[in-house]
């Protein structure tokens, strides 16, 4: 079915393309000309920390629900085969990408069109968003996480109204990514009912240190800045508040007197959260304070899954991992255990402590956040009364600063934005695949995922039920989650050459220039100022030149 209607599409390209040559005109494709298919479904997905049980679960659920559909699914390793699979869109049956890209989806719709002549490569999936979903009375944009959509949101803007947004990709996974902790070995190290679980950063640094006198590590493979996106960024985001924390990625900063928002402006650099939050990762990673693994800055790719392992084995003293919420798939597909000896949970992102002395940065009077909160215990009191462990708040905080708190309480870094689903304009089955992609939205759908991913959950709310211990933990950390990461949608950052927490001027990542025995930035501010350094003056006009 699906291959005669492929080549009914070809003789029709064909005939355009003899036409268009009679004019004179460069062949480009025409999706108008497709013939649609309701009975064939082709996805391609990539292998990418979370398996594919729980894809085939779907398809099967799927096909159930909708007789005399078939599901097909490709499962490929590597990213550079969609490439091919849409560079080759003649031939091409794919009806959805399931994906992973670093660079983001601004630079994916960017390079995906320069195979079709400059035409749109992929197709708006916003009908998918504004769709009810059969049976529940919510639309699959309502049921969603939205702070999951941020990434996404500049893609296609005619307008400054985000009403006029077009979405060119959704999420598939949440992509959390979390502080873990073994239980197990620090009950072991301080003893059960000796320490909590930290509800801040200067809790978190108590922490290590009763940690390091036991002898125990945070593990923090440094080629592959898992901090820096575990932590940094939502330390940062804390301090900002969410929608000034964004205006980074929206490439806004402030003038000099700090009292109007400048567009494109290499001020975004000095939005005071960003330093805050390096200060607390020079605490907690540097060598000579001895919280993490001495040879941290060496752990990248090829070494990950063994460290992984000693991490959920208690008799190696690793109490503090910065890893995602695929970890305990990963775990079970490369070496068919889950880390049963321990007892793993995740945390809620510890609040950045110097919150208690932030200000909004993009306000005329600089009003502060927490006028009524001047110490860290009074912050950690606070974070007891929103996370529901307190009746009532400290005296003389008010409702407002606890919801501020809250907000900062419930940040947390995702990687939503590079487990992506997206569909080409070249798909006969258009009006399928977005039946599917509502179907993953379904309860149903998500409770297929679930049963079929440990750790992965769907970007969608939902009350799970039956999960595993460190299941849990990653849901109570994240079912209120405020999601933050590192945010390429803009073209200040996928095109124009702007860094957001690597630096082209130096190797590594962040979390490499800190735990190296011989840091390349000595101190925060030095890594602070080499960001000014590279993306200020003639360096950033040189940026800004660059877009259109």
């Amino acid at each position: 079915m699906k291959t005669m209607k492929k080549l009914i599409c070809a003789l029709l390209a064909m005939l355009l393309m003899l036409s268009a040559a009679a004019c004179g005109q460069q062949e480009t494709f025409d999706p108008e000309n497709i013939v649609e298919d309701t009975t064939t479904l082709d996805i391609m997905c990539l292998h990418k920390g979370y398996g594919f049980q729980w894809l085939t679960a779907l398809k099967e659920g799927f096909e159930k629900a909708n007789p005399g559909v078939e599901v097909k699914i490709t499962t490929i390793s590597k990213s550079d085969i969609i490439r091919g699979d849409m560079k080759n869109y003649k031939k091409s049956e794919t009806d959805l990408y399931f994906d992973i890209y670093a660079t983001g989806m601004g630079g994916l719709v960017q390079e995906y069109s320069s195979y079709y002549g400059g035409k749109q490569a992929m197709r708006p999936l916003n009908d998918v968003l504004a769709a009810e979903i059969p049976g529940e009375g919510i639309t699959v944009a309502e049921k969603l996480h939205s702070t999951l959509l941020a990434p996404y949101q500049s893609q296609g803007r005619d307008t400054e109204d985000p009403a006029d947004d077009v979405y060119y990709g959704l999420p598939y996974m949440q992509g959390t990514m979390g502080m873990y902790y073994n239980e197990t070995v620090i009950n072991e190290a301080l003893g059960e009912g000796n320490w909590k679980v930290p509800n801040t950063t200067d809790e978190l640094i108590a922490l290590c240190e009763s940690l390091k006198e036991a002898g125990c590590f945070m593990l923090v493979p440094g080629e592959l800045d898992q901090y820096a996106r575990t932590m940094f960024i939502p330390n940062w985001a804390q301090y900002e508040g969410f929608d000034n924390w964004l205006k980074f990625y929206e490439g806004v900063g402030y003038d000099k007197d700090r009292s109007r928002e400048s567009q494109l402006s290499s001020l975004i650099y000095q939005q005071q959260g960003r330093m805050e939050a390096l200060e607390v990762a020079y605490e907690l990673l540097s060598l000579e304070n001895g919280f993490v693994l001495p040879n941290s800055a060496e752990i990248g790719t090829n070494n990950l899954n063994d460290y992984q392992k000693r991490f959920v084995d208690p008799k190696n003293k690793l109490a503090l991992y910065p890893c995602g919420d695929w970890l305990m798939q990963e775990l079970l597909d490369n070496s068919g255990e889950t880390g049963a000896a321990s007892t793993v949970k995740m945390m809620k992102t510890p609040v950045i402590s110097s919150i208690i002395d932030s200000t909004n940065g993009y306000s005329a009077d600089q009003e502060a956040r927490l006028p009524n909160i001047s110490d860290d215990a009074t912050l950690s009191a606070v974070i007891d009364y929103v996370d529901g462990r307190a009746d009532a708040l400290p005296a003389g905080v008010t409702e407002a600063e606890a919801v501020f708190v809250k907000q900062a309480r419930n940040t947390i870094s995702s990687q939503a934005d590079m487990h992506m689903v997206y569909a080409p304009e070249f798909s006969d089955a258009k009006a399928l695949a977005n039946k599917f992609l509502i179907y993953m939205a379904s309860d149903e759908g998500i409770q297929l995922l679930k049963d079929n991913c440990i750790g992965g959950f769907a970007p969608y709310k939902y009350e799970y039920k039956d999960l595993s211990v460190t299941e849990q933990s990653i849901y109570e950390a994240t079912k209120e989650g405020v999601f933050v990461g590192d945010y390429k949608f803009h073209e200040l950052f996928f095109f124009a050459g702007a860094k957001s927490i690597a630096l082209s001027s130096a190797a590594g990542t962040l979390d490499s220039y800190i735990t190296s025995p011989v840091p390349q930035f000595a101190t925060a501010q030095e890594l602070a100022d080499e960001f000014l350094k590279e993306n200020s003056g003639a360096k950033w006009d040189s940026i800004i030149s660059k877009i259109s």
